[in-house]
């Protein structure tokens, strides 16, 4: 009995004009062979890809073409006064570890 209200359930809906074509496949996969999609979903998803794609291939992009070797006059100044204060450094230190010697005839 369930079979049979199962079939009458199916054929009804096959071959009653209540159900559009389009609400019946609504879930079944499109064919792809020469037929154009009319949902823009799978389209969206391919633009927001290549937007993806493009933006990465902008920032390669930005990397290989960006100047190199210019530093800010500040990053100059720094590496001066860095300079100078090891210098400084330096020659106090060897001034602290030079010997004197003393000539013996002065005694």
């Amino acid at each position: 009995m369930e079979k049979d209200a199962l079939r009458l359930c199916m054929y009804g809906a096959r071959h009653h004009s209540i159900r559009s074509p389009v609400e019946l496949n609504a879930f079944a996969p499109a064919p792809t062979f020469g037929v154009v999609s009319t949902s823009t979903t799978s389209l969206e998803a391919c633009r927001v890809n290549a937007k993806k794609e493009k933006r990465q291939r902008n920032r390669e992009n930005m990397r290989k073409f960006q100047k190199r070797g210019k530093t800010s006059r500040k990053k100059m100044m720094r590496k001066v006064a860095s300079s100078d204060m090891r210098q400084q450094e330096n020659e106090f230190i060897a001034k602290c570890f030079t010997t004197v010697v003393e000539d013996d005839k002065k005694k």
